[in-house]
């Protein structure tokens, strides 16, 4: 009579409560490395520890994970907090001083792209082919967009600027994450150097 092997069961060693922070953590560190089109749920879930069916009990499809990866990349954690109540957001909109204002936006630049650059471009990527990344990047440049004219709002009623809102709040758009991503992932530019460029810069192009 023939042997029947049992069929292995799947056990993870990640505990349930912290299952969806592995899971997005894995999905983070691939969507940066690998894209996100190239990476699967069952990578995601092998490199989370976990099974496939968890992946989406716990968190969820891809298109979800990789708004809560970008989400969290942004803020820093996962606190249902805007960027725009944000401590050191509210830091950079209320000083007094226009020129301290624009060298800490520049410091928050360069610590929201330390931590979202690399997602936000595997989006950008992704978004040529895919409905729901492009969905995704639609949303993320309009949100982009609001967070820099809220900042430069802020400067305007501080001091006259050498250009006017809508071309300034652009600008700031295309900027960033573009040239942190060019001068220092490409260019190799320490972080600390692109903040002060950054601000440098800033101030040169728009206080009087």
């Amino acid at each position: 009579m023939a042997s029947v092997n049992p069929r292995r069961s799947y056990r993870s060693t990640i505990r349930r409560g912290d299952a969806p922070q592995a899971i997005l953590t894995a999905a983070a560190t691939l969507f940066r490395t690998k894209g996100y089109l190239a990476t699967s749920i069952e990578e995601i879930a092998a490199a989370a520890g976990v099974a496939r069916p968890t992946v989406f009990a716990a968190v969820g499809p891809k298109p979800k994970m990789l708004k809560l990866v970008v989400d969290h990349a942004t803020t820093g954690d996962d606190a249902p907090i805007p960027v725009a109540e944000r401590a050191w957001s509210r830091e950079a909109l209320d000083a007094k001083d226009p020129a301290t204002s624009l060298r800490l936006h520049a410091r928050n630049s360069r610590r929201i792209c330390e931590r979202v650059a690399d997602l936000l471009w595997a989006v950008e990527s992704a978004a040529a082919v895919d409905t729901d990344a492009a969905a995704l990047w639609a949303d993320l440049q309009e949100q982009r967009r609001t967070s820099m004219r809220t900042f430069v709002q802020s400067l305007a009623r501080k001091t006259e600027l050498r250009e006017d809102v809508g071309t300034i709040t652009e600008i700031l758009w295309a900027m960033i994450p573009t040239f942190y991503l060019r001068l220092v992932r490409d260019a190799g530019w320490p972080p600390d150097r692109f903040e002060t460029w950054l601000g440098d810069t800033f101030i040169r192009l728009w206080l009087p």
